[in-house]
């Protein structure tokens, strides 16, 4: 049996496989519950979480105390993080154990096991790992100040560029329009006010297709927030790989990405311009299969240690900071 675990900031997916000989995928199952249905508090608030996470995996008692278990979590965004949940789901399970952030899952689900990883969802980020296995990152400040390429921060840069146009002396245009009949702005002014008055992770995120549409509509303010936000994942990819992240494949996740072909297609170019020798793919399996994929390799791979990494576990320390 393998158990493969999806934490997601809302949703958690678990499936277990059960390989054969024959058949080296085997059957699975899979359960999807609310995040919330076992943690309590933030991540690292109660080291219980990790007993209640175990407790919804299926068939556990009867066959899955000592699988390999590999859960890629949202806000395990450190080796420290990743080590410390390991420590807490190996205090509750026999077999062995692997944490690793919830992007690290894109490269194993496409068969890529040594990739840069991109989320471009509700929020953003970059992530990969260096020759020695540790985790790196750039980018993940955040809705309000950075996350290019994702929902909100698409629609954050939006406004801006109506609010800038008008400065400018343009009249509002597709994009503009939309923007403020949606919230009943008399102008692009207003609109700003009205944006910021309803500064919720949701409601920006919410209005991302407004901003695909009136690009297929030609509008140029549009066009170019999605041609600045490409252009900003792939310097953040480059600058990923000057900090030490290994491999040439680039696996591009999360729900704008894969919705809205025109910002991959875009990233993909731009990295062609800056960074020709690298491969990009965009998510074409669930994030699932990748910790499944992940617990397939670990009885060959040390407890805790990144797939292309030949050290030694460090000892995990409590994060300074806790995250959801």
């Amino acid at each position: 049996m393998l158990i493969g675990i999806d934490v997601g900031g809302t949703h958690t997916r678990i499936a277990v496989a059960y390989p054969s000989q024959d058949s080296p995928a085997g059957p699975s199952r899979a359960v999807a519950i609310a995040t919330t249905d076992w943690r309590r508090g933030q991540l690292f608030s109660d080291q219980a979480n990790a007993d209640r996470l175990i407790s919804h995996i299926p068939d556990y008692k009867d066959q899955g105390q000592d699988a390999p278990l590999v859960a890629g979590v949202h806000g395990c965004d450190s080796d420290e993080q990743c080590g410390l949940l390991a420590t807490w789901l190996a205090a509750a399970h026999s077999g062995p154990v692997m944490v690793v952030n919830d992007s690290e899952l894109f490269g194993p689900a496409m068969g890529l096991p040594q990739a840069i990883n991109v989320v471009a969802g509700t929020g953003s980020i970059v992530l990969g790992r260096d020759a020695g296995g540790h985790l790196v990152k750039v980018g993940g400040h955040g809705w309000l100040l950075g996350d290019p390429g994702s929902a909100p921060g698409l629609v954050r840069e939006a406004v801006k560029a109506v609010a800038q146009a008008a400065d400018a002396g343009q009249s509002p245009g597709a994009l503009g329009l939309a923007l403020m009949s949606h919230f009943g702005s008399a102008d692009p002014i207003s609109l700003v006010y009205d944006f910021t008055a309803a500064a919720e992770i949701t409601t920006w995120g919410g209005l991302c297709p407004l901003v695909f549409e009136a690009a297929e509509s030609g509008d140029q303010l549009a066009l170019g927030v999605i041609t600045q936000a490409a252009e900003d994942l792939a310097r953040d990819i480059c600058q990923l790989k000057t900090k030490g992240a290994v491999g040439q494949d680039v696996v591009l996740g999360g729900g704008v990405v894969r919705s809205q072909p025109r910002l991959g297609q875009q990233i993909a170019d731009r990295l062609g311009a800056l960074a020709p020798s690298l491969r990009v793919t965009t998510l074409r399996r669930e994030p699932i299969d990748g910790a499944l994929a992940l617990a397939g390799r670990l009885t060959s791979l040390q407890p805790n240690v990144s797939p292309n990494s030949n050290r030694e576990p460090a000892t995990p320390q409590p994060p300074k900071e806790a995250n959801a």
